[in-house]
């Protein structure tokens, strides 16, 4: 499942102006001030009946909850504009398929692929099942961002750091920015380098589970005194203690962009990315099941090359009409290829309402590694029946409604944004979320 995670909301009107150098002794030293506060709440459903931790198969329903919050704080001494962004954000996600990790599907193999290794079942299914920290379904995401930037030249350089938790997932990352821009507004280049580092638990489904994937360790010695014929008896037991392996995933990123205002109507932007991973790419609960009636864990190459190539077009055709354009091809090293196209409307009503409907659609070939259930070739190195990575076409629209309320709220303005999402491999989703700002 390719979550389709929850829109950026924001103001619809870009403004150029012209802008002239000026002096050291001509700016403004301001204190440090709260410019800006978004608090973005947000409500994602899917379904679908291609699991990838059952193998393709079985109910892909899923519920989630996401709240942000965003501060951007902004202190000018002399030329130089310094801007701090705080971002937190927290998710809780509910899903029908999580409950296989520690059960197998109803009627399905619980025969290991013997050619990708044996694992040594010895444990007691007591023993085998994952005791799931209490904070299982919940996603703690803290980032923030310092940019400083140089009035006189209309240059700007940046730092991010991010940290991601989950149960089984944590993540950390860092990023450097550049953007330089023109005096009068018109032209802008950006480039920014992304690098996360990454560490996931290695936990396989429950008939995977043996001493060849798990680390047991020896606990809770005790000794039960036991009657027979023979008189009485000590027996010691030994209780065990089951949990996984932690591994290494690695992300590298560069992203450029090139916008530039054609006329007052017209602008044109160019994206360029560049993505290379390393380490464990593949979900270890993730279950490919093989045309010999055995069943494995998902297995994916332990590096992947992906470049997107993009082009962003804004056409301005009135004081309240604007037609925004969007076109992307992707590429990776695992055979995947991707066109994706939107066109998104803003209208403004009123001077303090806009609609803004949109539409994506893609269109993806699948990964040459991609089996549907029960097909995949135990020979093969490489294997997954992750639908994600299948052929499939997709379709997202929606809308977004836009308020400015003016003096009779606290907010300064109001977003709420609807899409629904459907791919033709039957997976459909609904997202709904809500945006408040505060100047």
């Amino acid at each position: 499942m390719k979550k389709i995670y929850m829109s950026v909301l924001a103001l619809y009107v870009c403004f150029f102006g012209n802008a002239q150098q000026k002096s050291d002794s001509e700016y403004e030293n301001r204190r440090l001030k709260v410019e800006e506060v978004n608090f973005i709440s947000g409500y994602y459903s899917q379904n679908g009946d291609h699991s990838a931790i059952s193998g393709g198969s079985g109910s892909e329903k899923m519920n989630e909850i996401s709240n942000t919050l965003d501060l951007r704080l902004v202190k000018q001494s002399n030329r130089y504009e310094h801007a701090i962004n705080v971002n937190l954000s927290v998710e809780h996600r509910s899903s029908a398929s999580t409950e296989y990790i520690d059960k197998t599907p109803e009627g399905a193999t619980t025969i290991a692929n013997s050619a990708q290794g044996m694992l040594l079942q010895d444990l007691s299914p007591a023993d085998a099942t994952s005791s799931a920290s209490s904070l299982f379904g919940w996603r703690f995401s803290p980032y923030v961002n310092w940019n400083v930037k140089d009035l006189s030249a209309n240059r700007t350089v940046g730092l991010g750091a991010y940290y991601s938790y989950e149960y089984d997932y944590i993540s950390l990352g860092g990023e450097i920015s550049f953007v330089k821009a023109s005096m009068d507004n018109n032209r802008e280049f950006s480039l920014k380098g992304q690098a996360f580092f990454d560490r996931r638990q290695m936990i396989p489904p429950l008939e995977l589970r043996g001493t060849d994937n798990t680390i047991v360790t020896e606990h809770d010695h005790g000794v039960q005194t036991e009657h027979d014929e023979h008189g009485e008896h000590e027996e010691h037991l030994i209780h065990f203690h089951v949990s996984y392996p932690w591994q290494n995933k690695n992300s590298y990123s560069l992203n450029a962009a090139f916008s530039q205002v054609i006329n007052q109507r017209l602008q044109l932007s160019v994206l360029a990315d560049f993505a290379f991973q390393e380490g464990v790419l593949s979900k270890p609960y993730n279950r490919v099941y093989f045309n010999n009636g055995t069943v494995y864990s998902e297995k994916l190459p332990d590096t992947r090359l992906k470049i997107p190539v993009g082009l962003r077009l804004h056409y301005f055709a009135g004081s309240n009409l604007i037609f925004r354009l969007y076109y992307r091809f992707y590429w990776d090293d695992w055979g995947i290829r991707a066109n994706t196209a939107s066109l998104e409307i803003p209208v403004k009503i009123t001077p303090n309402f806009s609609v803004s409907p949109f539409y994506r659609f893609s269109a993806q070939t699948a990964t040459k590694y991609f089996n549907e259930y029960g097909a995949a070739n135990p020979e093969e190195e490489y294997f997954t029946s992750n639908h994600d990575f299948s052929k499939f076409n997709s379709n997202n629209f929606g809308l977004n409604l836009h308020l400015v309320p003016g003096n009779w709220l606290i907010f300064n303005s109001i977003d709420l944004r609807y899409s629904h999402y459907k791919r033709t491999d039957g997976l459909n989703a609904n997202n709904i979320a809500v945006a408040f700002k505060f100047k």
